[in-house]
């Protein structure tokens, strides 16, 4: 039951003029308790409404505007989100309601007013006695005058006045505006919208749909016209009139602002405040004119905290004035003030905005403003004074997970001396260093001694419980023995409290009030410090030894911010830190953990639980790294946002062993438990030491055996070196015994291309009679270059002429040497560079072209190495690629070795697809070999071949790739696993089981992928076949400890697998998850699951290697494959017109849904689409499939199945880049593809019946379909399913999944369904969405429509970010739709690391397709349908370059589309890009 909502002073001023203005007041019972029976000024008495909770007022409108009744509402700010579709549908009605409207917040925060601020209707602010009766005055005539509804918003603080004042001005209004007119209009029905002169400079509003004809230019006419007839000023101007500094806040902002001015004007500041009362509409031209003409600077003070806009809308709209050309002075410095939630807006803070506006106006970002923040359960936290903290710093987001995972439990104490998590500042910048740790200490002290005091008052109430009510005494006695139990000590406080709540209870005995005065204490308190790394200086006397020793349950949370990429460098490491995790856990009976948020939320999460229920004092070591990013938009190998740049300094730091994860719990030591658990892979040093010490390591070796080869010290890079370099001398010993002239090959390469070549160079060598050896660059020492003879180097290009990874630390020692600092001796050497000539377009990138091997040959020559062959360059643009290159350098290289007239045959180093999966023993390989060698984590190159048929790639974490290298260790080598799920529907248990394996196996996350399925990221050799097989066992409902409803028998799932969820086959079906005509759901279901299972692969491998299941048979065949199985990748979909959110011309075979009278009787059938090609290579291109024609439900899996076939016998075996079925059909033509299925066939494809598209995204939100069963469409950022301390997605689904009644469904664009939901079990699943923050709602049109391919880090083929960077791009973009009024409008906008295409950018209105990192190429005009290709506009472009190329066109796109016209239509249109629909015109 929601809490009544107090008005304060501010309701018998808007009551009384509502009262005399309306025929229908409506609010809740509690309001309406205070109003008198009264007549309204037409002689009518004033009908009340009771509305018991927000859905009341849909009824009451409706009601309200059949019988032409005026209608009041008064509603909570709170409530406005949710009355948003009434407001669209009330100004589509041109109904004159006013809503009068409390900011609920003591504080003015106003996020929920700036939520409704497209919705069309006109928005009033005010604040004080004569303002508000102004300004409802206004609000109800301006209803009245322009037929739409106002919302009329005032603080909770606002003054009472009298009726007669309110009165007053009404009667003056009516003799004025001659409102009994228009009155008398609008109760006949004859009402017309007023026709006044029209102003200059007034903004569109946003429409609340696509056909609404209601002028909203005429609306803010009326709205001027109205103000300006009544005396009122729009934007009140007040101050000095040479102002050069001046701050604009919202109307409800407090009039101490003012009185603020007048003080300082009166000193001689030159200074002034303009309040802003009439937001909606806005006038640039009326807010211009109230500015003086002398301002320099101006301060936006926005009140909105909860808004997720990167910019205040207050302050959007006051920039977007001044761009609006109207401006007649110097343009002036504009800053956003950003106020601390929950503080409030005194003289105290303009005085502050003025101090920093004038002394800081170098520095264009925002101001911060802080003021005294007061706990939720009463506790006064005095000396949390705290400048603003961007939410993107790491330490936000721990103090934010405290702040959850606590509640209103949670007491926080920030010393604020030691660089915490808000800096050394605090209120306006004041220095406040003497916190310290003891003083914060000192506070939560005091706080656990006055609940000690509680609890004696509690005991002494106990002692006579004759004098006290049962439910009283009852409700004492179980607090009394739960106090320390967070959940039951809240429990029974709620019901002491309940039981206390009449005043004559606790005016019977004193200790009752007193008790009710301390009634904030009785639920357990969760008593934490926050502290940052210079705690850790001198243990002994920062004061976390006072904690530690107290053996008070006081938590101590102690942030590190070091990045380690500092820590790593020479003197990079701060050796005044002290290890408090090992001080706390050597003093004992101190819980103690070391976390790190960007590795593992659960771990953190369970880590701070374990802490705050721990009988006594604990320590936690956070990981926060401050990490350091430049040039973020530029076309640069810099990550492209903080947070990133943040997440991988975080994996560094814990891969390598200097952050481990870990907890330390004295309390399992009492039970007879291991108190310590390890929750990373590597430790340092100095831990396993103490553990050593302690008997423990030997415990953590059993239950971690590998623990034992990845103990980290500083020496771990210099033994590691010693191996290798003891392996080499003993090589070079048995090589010397040969007489044979030996050849060293080195290369650099982040993809294929530099290794296979060397490989080749390697083999040719050989068979010249040489002795080669060759391995990757930073295998090799620099310094020993000198011992060799001769020495080649193959080199690719990375990035902008970056060293690809393999050979970055080589590169960079050798770029430390100057000529006669290294031993040359007689060392020759020649270097071979790779490149694509094409791939930087632009003039002035032609310096990037196989840059690196340039800068390599160069350097080696300035130390004083020799060539024996110049430089020679591969280009991809060259008729045989690189070869081309090669095939003209090789020879200077053997002629230089005397070797050039012997003869070879040199092979390709790696045989083609086609020859490994030959030889496979159908897909067999050594798979099962590989997974039982633990000497490395990774497979054979051939074995990854075969993998993916069995639904798993390799892969390595490339965020530390490099780090890894450094220290001597291979790639943090993990596998993905993907599941089979035709149509993307399984059952709650099902996922409960995936949500399981994901924390128990994977990293603790699960994609939803752009095919409708899902898969799992970071799963170690070791584990593979484990969760192989549970992810097939996933059917049970009982597993991993899960146990909730029983399965229904018409269910028809057997179990997932992950057979054929990639490779060189029919990969995952995709159809349409929740058609709009609801029967046809069942039916291609089924059809989906029947053609998966008619093209699945029959071999046995999958069952013996994955299952342990014996070999059946030793004959095998492939019926449909054959040993080749097909050339490349095949994809299919389903369509049902009028959704395409499969991308049907995106895949090599489609159906299109023909639909009579509610069934499937057929399909158009589609082929030859296809998004992947090669940047530079013209040669490749995305395609949209043809439509082949119209076949009969019964036919459609025969023909996909020769289609199959003509691909397999057709499909081009020796080129993989051009082996897709779309160039098979683009090569042969279309018609000569269709007569070759016919022959297979034996019978014609009729002709295509008609379908039409509408759009290719996802219906959000509730729909039912025709069994009554309910439908909600969750979105879920880029597919990610995970928790983070801003919001428990996965925590949310889980908790659904095990009340759910019905189905989970992906989306074929990476989101939810969470399906089948009997309507009795609807207003469950609402509360946990709203209880999780899982709602759609706020989302923006562009965000709902994006979508984003994994990309980095563990994608081999990534080039540059995708899913980890679209949202914050998007929230960016936001900002620039929103200064248009665009923010709700849908635009299809993806992105992926990569041109091969998996999120299908190539169909969108707006693209992205990474090129290096923190590098795009920028592609336009996509079809909302997914019917038409887009184009290139820009080609390698950055963040920066990015916002800057989009502004104008989005501007342009407000003001000059057509009704209706998506901005992909609208960009083809006006000719920013031209329209493509073919594939080879695609580069044109």
């Amino acid at each position: 039951m929601s809490r009544p909502v107090s008005y304060s002073g501010g309701l018998p001023s808007v009551s009384s003029v509502a009262s005399r203005l309306s025929d229908q007041i409506a609010a809740s019972p509690s309001i309406l308790e205070t109003l008198s029976p009264t007549y309204n000024t037409f002689g009518k008495e004033v009908i009340h409404s009771k509305l018991e909770n927000p859905a009341d007022l849909v009824n009451v409108v409706e009601r309200a505007s059949n019988q032409h009744s005026l209608l009041s509402v008064f509603t909570p700010s709170s409530h406005l989100i949710q009355q948003i579709p009434t407001l669209y549908s009330l100004v589509d009605a041109r109904s004159p309601t006013v809503f009068h409207t409390s900011l609920e917040s003591n504080h003015g925060d106003y996020s929920n007013v700036m939520a409704v601020r497209h919705t069309g209707v006109a928005i009033f602010a005010s604040s004080g006695t004569y303002e508000v009766v102004q300004s409802s005055v206004l609000a109800h005539i301006t209803a009245l005058r322009a037929s739409i509804p106002v919302l009329n918003v005032f603080p909770s603080s606002s003054e009472e006045t009298s009726s007669a004042l309110s009165s007053s001005y009404i009667d003056r209004a009516f003799s004025t505006l001659n409102l009994k007119q228009y009155i008398a209009q609008y109760h006949s029905g004859t009402a017309a919208v007023l026709n006044v002169p029209a102003h200059e400079s007034i903004p569109e509003f946003v429409k609340p749909s696509p056909t609404s004809k209601v002028d909203f230019h005429h609306v803010a006419h009326i709205a001027i016209d109205t103000a300006e007839l009544l005396h009122i000023k729009l934007f009140e101007y007040t101050g000095s009139s040479d102002a050069t500094d001046v701050v604009v806040v919202l109307g409800t902002v407090s009039q101490d602002a003012e009185a603020a001015v007048h003080k300082l004007v009166t000193s001689r500041r030159k200074v002034g405040v303009l309040r802003v009362r009439l937001y909606r509409p806005w006038s640039d031209h009326h807010f211009l004119s109230a500015l003086p003409t002398t301002v320099e600077r101006i301060a936006v003070l926005d009140v909105a905290h909860d808004l997720s806009t990167s910019f205040g809308p207050l302050f959007l709209d006051v920039a977007t004035s001044f761009n609006a050309g109207h401006w007649s002075g110097s343009l002036p410095i504009i800053r956003e003030a950003k106020l601390e939630t929950s503080s409030i807006v005194s003289a105290d803070t303009i005085h502050s905005i003025f101090d920093l506006l004038h002394e800081s106006h170098e520095n264009k970002g925002a101001i911060s403003i802080a003021q005294k923040h007061h706990h939720t359960n009463g506790y006064t936290n005095g000396h949390s004074h705290h400048a603003h903290v961007d939410e993107s710093s790491t330490e936000v987001a721990y103090v934010k997970l405290l702040s959850q995972t606590f509640k209103d439990r949670l007491v926080l104490s920030n010393v604020l001396g030691h660089d915490t998590v808000w800096g050394k500042l605090g209120v306006n910048g004041s220095h406040t260093s003497d916190h310290s740790t003891e003083y914060g200490f000192g506070l939560l002290l005091t706080y656990i001694q006055r609940r000690n005091r509680l609890e004696e008052l509690v005991s002494q109430l106990l002692s006579h419980t004759n004098r006290l009510s049962h439910a009283l005494a009852s409700a004492l006695q179980e607090w009394n023995t739960h106090k320390t139990d967070a959940e039951k000590s809240e429990k029974y406080a709620n019901e002491i409290i309940d039981a206390l709540s009449s005043s004559d209870v606790r005016a019977s005995h004193p200790s009752l009030a007193k008790l009710w005065e301390e009634k904030e204490l009785l639920s357990k308190p969760a008593l934490w410090l926050v502290g940052g790394e210079k705690l850790s200086y001198d243990v002994g006397n920062s004061g976390v030894h006072q904690v530690i020793s107290s053996k008070e349950n006081i938590n101590i949370l102690v942030l590190d911010m070091q990045p380690y990429s500092e820590k790593i460098e020479e003197k990079g490491y701060d050796f005044r830190k002290k290890d408090i995790g090992l001080y706390a856990m050597t003093y004992g009976g101190v819980y103690t953990a070391s976390i790190a948020l960007n590795s593992s939320y659960a771990q953190a999460l369970r880590a701070l639980k374990e802490a705050e229920a721990f009988p006594g004092p604990s320590v936690v070591l956070g990981y926060a790294p401050h990490a350091k990013i430049e040039h973020i938009g530029s076309r640069s190998a810099q990550p492209v946002s903080l947070p990133l740049a943040q997440l991988k300094e975080t994996k560094m730091a814990v891969d390598s062993g200097y952050w481990p994860l870990y907890r330390w719990n004295p309390a399992l030591d009492v039970e007879g438990k291991e108190p310590f658990q390890l929750d990373s892979d590597r430790i340092k040093k100095e831990l396993k030491e103490f553990l050593t010490r302690e008997n423990h390591y030997a415990i953590l070796l059993n239950s971690k055996p590998d623990i034992s080869t990845t103990i980290t010290d500083s020496a771990e890079i210099k033994l590691a070196r010693a191996i290798r370099q003891k392996a080499q001398h003993s090589y070079d010993i048995m090589l010397g015994n040969l007489n044979t002239t030996p050849i060293l090959i080195l290369y650099g390469s982040d993809g294929s291309n530099g290794s296979a070549l060397s490989k080749r160079i390697a083999a040719e060598a050989k068979q010249r009679g040489l002795r080669p050896r060759c391995m990757p660059m930073d295998d090799f020492e620099v310094e020993d270059l000198h011992k060799e003879q001769f020495v080649v180097f193959v080199v690719s290009t990375a990035g902008q002429g970056e060293f690809p990874t393999n050979s970055k630390q080589f590169w960079k020692t050798l770029q430390g040497a100057s000529a006669g600092s290294l031993e040359v001796g007689s060392t020759k050497y020649a270097v071979f560079g790779l490149g694509d000539s094409h791939y930087w377009p632009l003039p002035e990138d032609a310096i990037y072209f196989a840059k690196a091997g340039r800068d390599l040959d160069e350097k080696l020559a300035a130390v004083g190495f020799h060539r024996f062959a110049s430089y020679g360059i591969g280009d991809d643009q060259d008729p045989d690629g690189y070869m081309t290159g090669f095939n003209a350098f090789a020879p200077h290289i053997w002629k230089a070795l005397g070797v050039d007239n012997v003869e070879v045959t040199v092979e390709a180093s790696a045989p083609p697809d086609d020859y490994i999966k030959e030889a496979s023993n159908y897909l067999r390989g050594t798979i099962k070999e590989g997974l039982e060698d633990t000497t490395t984590g990774r497979i054979s190159e051939l074995d990854t071949k075969l993998t993916k048929f069995h639904g798993t790639y390799m892969q390595d974490d490339r965020d530390i790739r490099e780090d890894r290298a450094r220290q001597g260790l291979e790639p943090a080598y993990s596998f993905m696993i993907r599941a089979r799920l035709p149509g993307g529907v399984i059952t709650p248990d099902q996922w409960l089981a995936l949500d399981k394996i994901a924390d128990t196996w994977a990293n603790g996350t699960i994609k939803i992928t752009t095919r409708q399925t899902i898969q799992f990221h970071g799963i170690i050799k070791k584990n593979m076949k484990k969760t192989m097989q549970a992810i097939n066992h996933a059917l049970m409902g009982k597993v991993f400890g899960y146990s909730s409803w029983l399965i229904k028998t018409d269910v028809l799932f057997k179990y997932i697998d992950t057979i054929a969820a990639c490779g060189d086959v029919n990969r995952n079906v995709m159809l349409n998850p929740n058609p709009e005509i609801t029967e046809v759901h069942q039916q291609i279901y089924e059809f989906g699951k029947a053609f998966s299972e008619h093209l699945l692969p029959k071999t046995n491998a999958y069952h013996e290697i994955w299952l342990d299941k014996k070999l059946v048979t030793t004959t095998e065949h492939e019926p449909i494959y054959g040993k080749t199985y097909l050339p490349r990748k095949f994809k299919m979909a389903i369509a049902v017109p009028p959704s395409n959110d499969v991308d049907i011309f995106a895949n090599d075979l489609g159906y299109i849904a023909i639909v009579e009278n509610k069934k499937v009787v057929g399909f158009n059938v589609t082929v030859g689409g296809g998004m992947g090609m090669t940047h530079g290579n013209k040669k490749t291109y995305p395609r949209l499939a043809d439509v082949l024609g119209y076949v009969p439900f019964d036919k459609a899996i025969d023909v996909g199945e020769k289609v199959v076939l003509v691909q397999r016998d057709y499909g081009d075996r020796t080129n993989r880049k051009h082996a897709r079925l779309k160039y098979t059909i683009e090569d042969r033509g279309i018609e000569w593809f269709k007569d070759e299925v016919e022959k297979r066939l034996g019978y014609k494809i009729a002709p295509a019946k008609p379908y039409h598209f509408t759009r290719n995204g996802d219906n959000y939100g509730w729909s039912r379909d025709h069994t009554g069963k309910w439908h909600y469409t969750l979105f879920i950022t880029n597919g990610r399913v995970k928790d983070t301390p801003e919001k428990q997605i996965k925590e949310g689904l889980r908790q659904i999944a095990l009340v759910l009644k019905g189905q989970f469904r992906f989306t074929p664009n990476q989101h939810l369904i969470l399906s089948n939901i009997e309507s009795s079990q609807k207003a469950q699943i609402e509360r946990l969405l709203a209880k999780y923050e899982l709602s759609n709602d706020g989302l923006s049109g562009l965000r709902l429509n994006s979508m984003a391919c994994v990309a980095l880090p563990t994608c081999a083929l990534a080039m540059a970010e995708s899913e980890r960077y679209l949202p914050s791009l998007i929230t960016k973009i936001e900002d620039l739709l929103e200064e248009h009024g665009l923010r709700e409008e849908e635009i299809s906008i993806r992105m992926t690391g990569c041109p091969n295409g998996c999120a299908r950018p190539q169909i969108a209105e707006i693209a992205f397709v990474g090129k290096a990192p923190g590098t795009y190429n920028m592609y336009l005009g996509g079809g909302f349908t997914g019917e038409r290709l887009n184009k290139i506009y820009k080609e390698s472009v950055g963040e920066e370059d990015i916002l800057r190329e989009l502004a104008p066109i989005i501007r342009r796109y407000a003001r000059e589309r057509h009704r209706g016209e998506h901005f992909g239509d609208f960009v083809v249109r006006v000719g920013i890009v031209k329209a493509t629909k073919k594939g080879p015109d695609y580069h044109d």
